[in-house]
């Protein structure tokens, strides 16, 4: 407990990890962890004749720095695979899982016998939901996983053995597979990737929930979960998406994003629950940050200067608790190494945000990601780029930090149109689709403006923004435009509204504006309430100009500004405003409010536990002592004895009143507002707080799956899809058969090398047997 804090375990250095590619490219930024990514076909090319000279040069640089060394398994070269690879990323990769299991364990073991007591952790196979990486069974994968452990836990026992690593959302589904099929019974960790580019780093943290769902209902929410790699490959920087090609490097992440994504990647993995996080990677010309300067090998970039000062600033800090406001300010409390309390701030867009910083901490240290001191004040900015403060007194309870009250956020990127590379680029951050866009040069156009004309060829043409960022609910929205669309013989027809998807579903059905003939410049707006019973926000939201005319109606739209606001006027600001928090431990201290979810990030609480909580109804937790207040009928005040004993937020009830009050405003040091009226009058009567109620989110279970079901094979090659949602084990017994063949897609065949037996299919795998008597057949879900 830290200034009546629970908080988590201080954070290692072995946390930061790093994978390089080139050796000679190997600097020390202050990580703990080393990836080596050197492949079975580089190590034993030949059968039999291995080349450890590349991973005992990681391995001396390891020793060198006292790092930890991750070490993946697999990729087998040719002679293992029947003489041929498959992958197309290169001749470093062979998707195909060997066809010996005898030459997977004389691999394995050698590696654990060189470098025992130096290499703790093998990751069994990079990405096996990628087809480029593993194209091979659940159960081959599961039984590769098996040999692994069987036979380095028999060289060291001390050596952890990390699951295959699947990737992305489209790995979620399969993970669960894997470690159902019996892979949790051989694993010590469970590795995942949290790609999620180009989406900030934010959605990490909604990826890593997803994974730790299907491995809670697998039965493994006891296993400590490391990230092993994470990068972007693509990315939005001021509304204009870059790196859509993969293979062209020449892309760089501008210097400011880079910095803000390396620190918040970090960041969100630690409120994760993550225990490792690799950065893929130093000198990797694939990813969009770089922490090397590609083009003066091996200096260190600025971007690389800032994930050493970033592991400095963080290592030995203990989180408090993380965060997210409905203002879009992502907080992380925490105690840092040196005792002293404080804050890390930012936002995950280009918008920017005030927050009102009590006494206690408008006197604090702050500086940014990108190393620069911030001068104390009272007020203070946050941005993208993470703020990091720091209290001069270690021995001050840590104070609550809350956006000013009245807020009026722009959501929209570029909606004056006065950014722009050129005119023939006209106007940065739209998609304007076949719509022809040209600067409107009238007289009439509105002054200091830049005004763009819209001209339509076809019915449907439409000029759309997409938002990085959903809607909150429970807030106001103002959706504005300001137009000219003059009186013609065919009159011209538009619309502007929000929609999702690719068919242009309504979010809303207010948010949508018809824009009817004006012949001069005027705004028309919109404005809407997105309650919490509404749909929920889509990640692909887009704001879209419609041109509803016919085709060969050519009639322009002229348009000066368009803009979408967030409006978070409530009066009150309070605390508890947030509805997410990720937490290592169990709460017991603070308010919470209905809706309110807690996600846990520790697993052994989450074996316990389940993935988190709930808030079913209001309140807070702890105890008030010697507190009495004073309540009159029909009234908004609550006047206490003790001075500051309550604060905003807080849950109470007043003597025998059954009635639960929100302490809304602090009027003076003894003078509270309360959010509702007094139903009844209490004089100098006890107060208390009401303790929150919660509701499990998720707990470990067993799926009920139907019987066992005899299949009947009707021609010869019989094909078998398992159609279900689940894994199913399918038993062939008897008959004449002379190949039995695996597929994930349906049209890439392998021989799976038996002949009857047990073999596993993942949801979507197909099956195909070839006999000339026909085998009987069992379906058994898993």
């Amino acid at each position: 407990m830290i200034n009546g804090l629970q908080v988590s375990s201080p954070i290692d250095r072995r946390f930061f990890g790093i994978q390089i590619q080139e050796l000679p490219n190997m600097r020390p930024l202050g990580f703990g962890t080393l990836r080596v990514g050197t492949t079975w076909r580089q190590l034993e090319a030949q059968k039999g004749r291995f080349d450890f000279r590349e991973v005992d040069a990681y391995v001396a640089f390891a020793e060198q720095e006292k790092l930890d060394v991750i070490m993946q398994l697999g990729q087998p070269p040719n002679w293992a695979t029947g003489g041929i690879s498959s992958s197309p990323y290169g001749d470093l990769f062979n998707s195909i899982p060997p066809h010996n299991i005898q030459d997977w364990r004389n691999y394995v073991a050698a590696l654990g016998q060189r470098y025992k007591g130096k290499i703790l952790y093998y990751e069994v196979w990079n990405e096996p939901n990628l087809s480029g990486f593993y194209s091979g069974t659940l159960a081959k994968l599961v039984e590769l996983t098996m040999e692994a452990y069987k036979v380095l836990k028999a060289i060291d026992p001390q050596i952890q053995i990390i699951s295959p690593t699947y990737t992305t959302v489209d790995g979620v589904a399969g993970m669960g597979d894997f470690l159902r099929a019996g892979g949790k019974d051989w694993i010590d960790i469970v590795g995942i990737h949290l790609y999620s580019y180009p989406k900030p780093p934010e959605a990490m943290l909604d990826l890593a929930r997803k994974y730790r769902q299907v491995i809670t209902q697998a039965g493994a929410g006891g296993l400590p979960v490391w990230n092993t790699e994470s990068s972007w490959n693509s990315f939005y920087y001021k509304g204009v998406l870059y790196g859509s090609d993969e293979n062209d490097y020449s892309v760089q992440m501008p210097d400011d994003l880079a910095i803000s994504y390396i620190h918040r990647m970090f960041l969100c993995n630690w409120i994760a629950g993550m225990e490792r996080a690799v950065f893929y990677g130093m000198d990797q010309p694939w990813s969009r940050i770089r922490l090397l300067d590609l083009n003066r090998l091996p200096n260190v970039a600025v971007t690389g200067q800032s994930y050493q000062r970033m592991v400095e600033w963080l290592t030995g800090a203990s989180m408090h608790q993380y965060t997210f406001s409905t203002q879009g300010i992502h907080t992380l409390s925490l105690t840092y190494a040196d005792g002293r309390s404080g804050y890390i701030l930012w936002m995950d867009d280009d918008r920017t945000a005030q927050l009102s910083l009590p006494p206690e901490l408008a006197m604090s240290q702050m500086q940014t990601a990108d190393g620069k001191q911030v001068p104390a004040a009272q007020t203070i900015t946050v941005t993208s780029m993470p703020l990091y403060l720091k209290s001069y007194d270690d021995h001050r309870a840590l104070p609550e930090i809350f956006p000013q009250s009245k807020t009026r956020t722009e959501l929209l990127y570029n909606g004056d149109f006065s950014l722009r590379l050129s005119d023939a680029s006209f106007p940065v951050g739209w998609d304007t689709g076949g719509l022809s866009v040209s600067k409107y040069m009238g007289a009439d156009a509105p002054a200091n403006q830049s005004t763009l004309t819209l001209t339509p060829s076809e019915q449907f043409q439409q000029m759309v923004q997409r938002l990085r960022k959903p809607l909150a609910k429970g807030d106001l929205y103002t959706m504005s435009i300001t137009y000219k669309l003059p009186t013609a013989p065919v009159a011209g027809k538009w619309t502007m509204g929000l929609d999702v998807g690719a068919m242009g579903t309504p979010l809303h059905d207010q948010a949508f504006l018809e824009l009817p003939v004006q012949d001069t410049f005027q705004t028309r707006e919109v404005t809407f309430y997105y309650a919490l019973e509404d749909p929920d926000p889509s990640p692909d939201l887009r704001l879209s100009i419609v041109n509803m005319a016919p085709t060969g109606t050519k009639q322009p739209l002229y348009i000066s500004r368009i803009s979408l606001t967030q409006i978070s006027d409530r009066g009150h600001v309070l605390p508890h405003t947030t509805n997410i928090l990720y937490s290592p431990v169990l709460p017991a201290s603070g308010s919470y409010s209905t809706h309110d979810q807690i996600y846990f990030t520790d697993a052994k609480l989450i074996a316990t536990e389940g993935l988190g909580w709930v808030c079913l109804s209001s309140g807070t937790f702890g105890a008030l002592s010697g507190v009495t207040g004073t309540l009159t009928n029909g009234s908004y005040v609550l006047t206490v004895n003790k001075a500051n004993s309550l604060r905003v937020g807080d849950y109470v009830k007043v003597g025998n009143d059954a009635q639960v009050y929100l302490i809304a405003y602090q009027e003076s040091p003894t003078r509270y507002e309360l959010g509702s009226t007094a139903r009844t009058t209490q004089q100098n009567q006890t107060v208390s707080y009401v303790p929150p109620v919660f509701l499990p989110l998720a707990k470990p279970v067993q799926p009920v799956l139907p019987a066992p079901a005899a299949l009947t094979a009707t021609r010869s090659p019989f094909v078998y899809k398992n159609a279900q949602v689940y894994p199913v084990d399918v038993l062939v017994a008897k008959g004449a058969v002379s190949l039995i063949e695996w597929s994930r897609n349906g049209s890439t065949w392998y021989d799976t090398g038996q002949t009857g037996g047990i073999i596993s299919l993942s949801a979507g795998d197909s099956l195909r047997i070839t006999y000339t008597s026909a085998p009987r057949l069992t379906v058994v879900p898993r």
